[in-house]
Order: structure tokens, then sequence, then C-alpha cells
């Protein structure tokens, strides 16, 4: 399955949200939207799903243009949406129902799920009863419940702690290998760079880049020497200090061409670093300079 997003314009008044904005996500493959807060991200997603009207633009699913068949839509809200005093089982049983699942394929469906998501014991609890991140499990199991074709999540991290971060990262990876077609929103760009193959990068309501983030790594990544060190760093290595004791040097410039190039330099200086790598960029420092480090994303 393919579903293509063409020219999407939205205006609120005189303001416009979203901007000509064009890309796809695909079965099989994980796609991300990413951009700063009120860059256009979560409209774009209600108008995927009908929930807003678009003002320009058209979605075709499998080339042809329509709406989604949101029965088979699994979509985690960025807010959440359920009832605080209702059990966790009467309203995904009800919420799954909705979407054409009979009493009985629900009920089993829920049971497989919490196990999944190791919170079997608040079966019967209200959802109000839960921490913040289980009542964000709960929402995101109601979302899955169904068994979806199509899977959107905006913002599926929130709450988690670093252990259900990983839970979520394999939820996703598993279901991307069963051809889901899966399209998150994120403001966790280290854990969107693990999953993520596609990407689409919004700023100020417009694509400022749309593709496959390994060859936006490639593009914009460069190759970077990292080391810590605790002694002053001569100005002779051209070294960025990135935090206390922390530094980088950029590869391919002039003054620093090539790896063995630094290191001679290091060599030279005598410094003796305690901690040294080679990497490139990550995701979150190529975004930084594609939309600019005003309101960027922590």
């Amino acid at each position: 399955m393919k579903i293509e997003i063409q020219n999407l314009t939205k205006n609120y008044g005189g303001f416009r949200a979203v901007d000509h904005l064009s890309f796809s996500f695909r079965s099989g493959t994980l796609t991300a939207i990413v951009g700063r807060n009120g860059s256009g991200k979560t409209t774009t997603i209600r108008s995927l799903l009908g929930l807003i009207p678009m003002d320009e633009g058209k979605i075709l699913v499998n080339g042809v243009p329509g709406p989604l068949n949101l029965k088979r839509v699994g979509y985690l809200a960025e807010e959440r949406g359920m009832f605080p005093k209702e059990t966790v089982e009467s309203q995904l049983i009800f919420l799954a129902q909705l979407k054409g699942m009979s009493s009985r394929d629900a009920a089993r469906s829920l049971d497989r799920w919490l196990e999944r998501f190791g919170i079997f014991q608040y079966k019967k609890s209200p959802l109000e009863s839960l921490s913040k991140g289980n009542q964000q499990k709960i929402q995101m199991l109601a979302s899955l419940l169904h068994d979806p074709d199509i899977i959107i999540f905006d913002e599926p991290f929130s709450g988690l702690d670093p252990v259900n971060m990983q839970l979520v990262i394999e939820l996703l990876r598993e279901l991307c290998a069963e051809g889901r077609c899966i399209l998150v929103s994120s403001h966790q760009l280290p854990l969107i760079e693990q999953v993520c193959e596609d990407i689409c990068i919004i700023d100020r309501s417009r694509c400022a880049y749309w593709g496959s983030l390994k060859e936006l790594k490639v593009e914009k990544g460069g190759s970077l020497v990292r080391f810590t060190v605790s002694d002053p760093v001569p100005a002779a290595l051209n070294a960025q200090e990135t935090a206390p004791g922390r530094y980088q040097v950029q590869l391919g410039t002039a003054e620093t061409p090539d790896f063995s190039a630094f290191l001679q330099k290091l060599l030279d200086t005598g410094l003796s670093p305690d901690t040294l790598e080679r990497s490139g960029k990550s995701l979150q420092e190529i975004f930084l300079e594609l939309v600019g480090e005003e309101e960027a994303i922590q």
C-alpha cells in the first residue's frame, strides 16, 4: 500500500498552517514527519485523516484519489481522548467495535495486547488510576486493537520511560516488518533516527526535506571527530566545544581534510583525549541546520 499527500494546503484565516506539502508513505517502510512546534505536523495528519478539510491538495491511496478507510486506520492522537473514569476493558472493546470488530474478537485482541504491553493487571481498572506512561500505552493499544493496515502515531513516546520507549521502537519495527503502512510524528529525534527510513522535515509549513534518512545523512551529515578531554584544547585543532569538556572537529575542510590530518594535528599538539570517535552528524544536528535553532526540538 502507498499513501500520497499531494500539495496539501490548509489556511486558518490569514495564517497558512500547511503550504503545498507533498510526501508519501508506504507498506514496509517506516516514515516520520518532523518539525518545530507549530510547523504543521498535526494539521497535516488531521487533514490526511479527513478530520479537518483541506483547502488545496489531494490524497492518493495506491494511486487512486480518495479518503482513507478509517476502519483500517490506527490513529494515536497527541492529545488523550479516552474516558478517565471508565475501565480499560470496557472502553477499549467499545472502540474496537466501532472499528467493526465483534465483541468476542475485541476481547481476545485486548488480552493479547495487554499482555504484550505488560499491563494486563489493569484490565478492570479505571483509566484515571493508571500512571501517565501506562495511560499512553492504553491509548496506543486502542489504535492497534482492530489490527489496522495503516498506523499513524502522533507523539507515541510522550510520557514513556526509556524502557517503554524501547518497547515502542521494537513494536514499530515489528509492525513495519509485517507490511503495515506507518507514519510517525515525534519531537524525539534520537528515537526517530533509530527507527525511521524515510523522513519529511517541515519548516514553517513547507517541506524542507522529503526522502531517505540515509541519503539525508550522506548529503548533510558530513564527517566529524568527537572527543572529550579535561585539558585546554589548542586552537590549532579548530575544535568546537559542544558541552563542557566535549569537542568536535569537522572533517573535509581545508584545515582538516581527513581523519589522518586530524590525528597528525592531535599528535603535534600532544593532547591526550579521554575518548575519541569518528561519526556523522545526528538527525538532531541536521534538523537544526535545516530549520534553524529557534524553538528547536529538544
